[in-house]
């Protein structure tokens, strides 16, 4: 029953080969996202969220979300355009299964399975890609693609997931 009810109203989602996608930047889901592969921060992945160095959380302290994995499909010093919000969803949900199915995330970690967790891909809004080495885009630049989890029941995550 709470499954069921926690799945029609959005808060709970299994790990998923399907992970969710976030925009970041102006105009995108998340007002900010600056997090880097391996970092571990506060603050509940969800439309309206931001992530800065403010957020920034030991992986070994309980954190709310870590980057497990990142690229950047198109590079930050060439002009190029903007391929579209599906394009980069695809890339984003593509990449972070990919991640997720290769090792690269520990089967277990704090004593929390990894078929536990929630699993989405953060991509570029177009106002960020555009601007790739803009205020906005962070030290990591404004094309990268981050795939993040969090534990799926929305507790706190107790250590590191990334395979370093």
């Amino acid at each position: 029953m709470v499954f069921a009810a926690g799945a029609l109203v959005g808060g709970w989602r299994p790990f998923s080969s399907q992970p969710e996608v976030y925009t970041f930047g102006p105009g995108g889901d998340l007002a900010a996202f600056t997090l880097f592969d391996g970092q571990c921060a506060n603050g509940r992945l969800a439309t309206g969220a931001g992530y800065t160095d403010s957020s920034n959380a030991p992986c070994g302290d309980a954190h709310d979300v870590e980057v497990v994995g990142s690229a950047t499909p198109l590079n930050s010093s060439r002009e190029v355009s903007y391929p579209g919000a599906a394009a980069f969803a695809e890339y984003g949900r593509a990449f972070c299964a990919m991640v997720v199915a290769s090792g690269q995330v520990a089967p277990s970690s704090g004593g929390v399975d990894k078929s536990a967790l929630r699993v989405a891909a953060v991509v570029p809004a177009q106002a960020v890609f555009d601007a790739p080495n803009g205020p906005a885009a962070g030290s990591s630049g404004g094309r990268l693609v981050s795939c993040v989890v969090s534990r799926a029941d929305g507790e706190k995550l107790t250590d590191r997931f990334s395979v370093i």
